[in-house]
């Protein structure tokens, strides 16, 4: 289930439906209950602007996160357990690391792991997209990197602005939301730790540059949407859309524009056999030759066929 407010989606599932909303927003997990009740289980999530945070309740499970971004639309984001009740571990790049009651643990999901709650749990999860964070400390996180509130003051600072941001998230709009999700982003890179030889790169530069790199690999889909490329980079699609800003442009406006310009690139190589402009529309993600020749008539001025004949002569 989900609901929208102040346009930022919050999910909510329980019961049955708690694994399929978990692999929708955390990847390509298996969830393993045994003997558990899986009807104890609910989750709560929302957008943060760049970040997503969810409560979830579980009665004892495991987690394996083995191909989390197998698919081309999972999300791909570091992510941060903090554990509210319960015991838990986690087993990584062959270390295993306790997650007890007010500790976290930040790790890297594209590394294989398999996360053990031996007992039923309350966890918070943030996901933060990857670019958030310097390249140093993502090296840092072949390992998983753990902290308790008892003994480390920034985890309990993050602790308590998690636990109270998700009890205030109806009250909280959209640019509230993300400035919340900001602060989050900026504690974690306090406690993971910078290298201060290291130039800092604008955030929205790096995401832009991943989000160009990802349309590229997939610009034959179809199904390419401006939802799934939010997706796979961890971040809400308002900031989708705010990573285009500084080239005046609309994510929309560059996935359609690239297609016409490879479109235009296939049209001179192409042959002059019959069904040949259809195959390089269809094959570009266009949904019918007539939009494919309405769209490259208005990018450059004549028709797919005349711009063939132009490259043919």
């Amino acid at each position: 289930m989900r609901f929208s407010a102040d346009h930022q989606h919050v999910e909510t599932a329980q019961g049955q439906d708690f694994a399929g909303l978990a692999r929708t927003l955390f990847g390509n997990v298996r969830l393993d209950f045994g003997t558990a009740d899986k009807e104890k289980s609910s989750m709560l999530s929302a957008m943060l602007g760049a970040c997503r945070l969810t409560r979830l309740e579980a009665d004892r499970h495991v987690v394996f996160g083995e191909r989390v971004t197998a698919e081309p639309d999972d999300p791909d984001a570091i992510k941060l357990i903090l554990q509210a009740e319960g015991s838990a571990s986690i087993t990584q790049g062959g270390l295993h690391a306790p997650v007890f009651t007010n500790s976290l643990a930040i790790y890297d999901p594209r590394r294989p792991y398999v996360l053990t709650n031996s007992t039923p749990v309350r966890q918070l999860l943030l996901q933060l997209p990857r670019q958030a964070l310097p390249q140093t400390a993502i090296e840092r996180l072949a390992a998983p990197f753990t902290a308790n509130a008892e003994h480390d003051g920034m985890c309990r600072i993050l602790l308590s602005l998690m636990e109270s941001t998700m009890y205030e998230i109806g009250h909280l709009d959209a640019v509230r939301r993300a400035s919340v999700g900001q602060t989050m982003i900026d504690l974690v890179r306090t406690m993971i730790g910078e290298d201060p030889a290291v130039q800092v790169v604008n955030p929205l530069d790096l995401l832009l540059a991943r989000i160009k790199d990802f349309i590229a690999k997939n610009i034959d889909r179809p199904d390419l949407t401006i939802a799934m490329i939010a997706r796979r980079m961890g971040c809400s699609v308002r900031y989708v859309y705010r990573a285009f800003e500084a080239e005046r442009l609309t994510p929309s406006v560059y996935i359609w524009d690239l297609r016409l310009q490879q479109a235009a690139a296939k049209l001179g190589e192409a042959g002059g056999h019959s069904g040949e402009i259809s195959r390089i529309a269809f094959g570009l993600g266009f949904s019918s030759s007539a939009h494919f020749s309405r769209a490259f008539r208005a990018r450059y001025a004549v028709s797919p066929s005349q711009w063939r004949k132009a490259a043919l002569s």
